[in-house]
């Protein structure tokens, strides 16, 4: 079993929401830079039209990743949390 009121516990999971707070930002970030105008170049064979670059395309999906991860880290770090188990008093036998 987990000792959830431990300081260690507690570290781990802090680290973890932050961790997860991090990659959702930086995910959040990719996508919006693959996403915008400075993701396309121009190919101006008989006409100049936008095309998609196949590395923006890549950092697009590895973006996607990154937000589900961050999300995901964030949620369960703050799921193990808040339903840890309390610390248990310990038994006194005085009869």
């Amino acid at each position: 079993m987990v000792d959830t009121p431990a300081r260690r516990y507690l570290l781990v999971v802090r680290r973890m929401f932050w961790a997860g707070i991090l990659f959702f930002g930086l995910g959040l970030a990719a996508g919006w830079s693959a996403r915008s105008h400075r993701a396309t170049s121009w190919d101006c064979d008989p006409t100049c039209r936008p095309s998609p670059d196949a590395t923006w395309d890549a950092i697009a999906d590895t973006a996607l990743v990154s937000v589900v991860l961050g999300t995901a880290l964030a949620v369960a770090a703050f799921l193990m949390i808040t339903l840890r188990r309390p610390r248990s008093l310990p038994d006194d036998d005085k009869s």
